[in-house]
């Protein structure tokens, strides 16, 4: 069982392992804002010895050179990726929202056409969450007649300024699964103009290319644990997606290495943003990713920053040299 440790007993079980902690109230500081077990179990992965297996000695020891500031600067990366990543995010989950409902509105112009189960596909694997989507947005709508307690109120003024709710200002109020499970049980016509309106984008900016609605579900499908990721402040850069989707296509059409995409690691996730957002926001966060890179190789370097980029999924070399980058 464990038993609670002081400060000073958690820094004491750290040198015993072979870690240096030159300034120990800085060190405590640190450990009463952030957690041991958040920053030290969180991540001292890369800074242990390792047997022949690969796997952590039975007793942890560090690596001879370890301090208690090279994980604590891992700790920081990892905050500031998430953060980082998250914003992106975010900007590709409004994207979708806005081209969803516009390209469904335009299709379907009659009031409330969103509620009606004939404008959606067809295939009757689609119908249960069909009808779950349909059930969340007319709760949606119902909400704005309660007089207390509205958990929406900027649906509510909507309705009392237009007497109606669209999906334009509905679909604000989806949450990103809920969005992915909307492209998927709308029809196939829908679903391909919408992954085209990513791909002429990206064309207009970049290269001619072609998205087929299932890549665009692939897409979606990685975006989404990252994004929960992201916003639970979970350890994100050794995160690596259980079952990766099948992305072969789309590697070849970015021009990326075998493996880049398909593999599901942060790397996977950033190659993909480039497909989803403008070009002028991309090449910002890669240059603020590249910094944040930087920033961390001056402060760990050898083996467990090497470790570090393995996990992550970056390349030797990064940036790389991309076509029309």
């Amino acid at each position: 069982m464990k038993v609670f440790a002081s400060h000073d007993e958690q820094i004491a079980l750290l040198e015993k392992r072979g870690m240096a902690v030159p300034d120990k109230a800085a060190a405590k500081r640190i450990l009463s804002r952030e957690n041991y077990y958040a920053l030290i179990d969180g991540y001292k992965e890369p800074f242990l010895e390792r047997d022949e297996r690969n796997n952590p000695y039975g007793l942890e020891q560090y690596r001879a050179g370890t301090e208690f500031g090279h994980i604590y600067a891992l700790y920081r990366f990892d905050r500031e990726l998430r953060m980082l990543l998250l914003n992106e995010l975010l900007k590709f989950e409004k994207n979708i929202k806005s081209k969803i409902a516009y390209r469904f509105s335009e299709k379907f112009k009659e009031k409330d056409s969103f509620l009606e189960s004939s404008n959606y596909s067809p295939d009757s694997h689609h119908h249960h969450e069909r009808d779950r989507i349909i059930s969340t947005l007319y709760n949606l709508i119902k909400s704005h007649k309660k007089r207390d307690r509205v958990r929406y109120p900027a649906i509510r003024e909507f309705f009392d300024k237009h007497r109606n709710v669209p999906l334009w200002v509905l679909i604000n109020f989806l949450s990103l699964g809920q969005i992915i499970n909307f492209y998927r049980v709308i029809d196939e016509d829908l679903r391909a103009r919408i992954a085209q309106d990513f791909a002429e984008e990206f064309s207009e900016e970049y290269w001619p290319i072609r998205l087929k609605a299932s890549e665009l579900d692939a897409i979606l499908s990685v975006a989404f644990p990252y994004r929960n990721k992201s916003a639970h402040e979970e350890v994100l850069y050794r995160y690596r997606l259980d079952h990766p989707v099948e992305l072969r296509e789309v590697e070849a059409m970015m021009e990326m290495q075998k493996e880049d995409l398909n593999n599901g690691t942060v790397f996977s996730m950033v190659g993909l943003l480039k497909i989803v957002l403008a070009k002028e926001e991309y090449e910002f966060f890669s240059s603020e990713l590249e910094n944040l890179i930087k920033k961390l190789q001056e402060t760990i370097s050898g083996q467990a920053y090497k470790a570090i980029k393995k996990k992550i999924g970056f390349p030797e070399v990064y940036p790389s040299s991309e076509k029309g980058s």
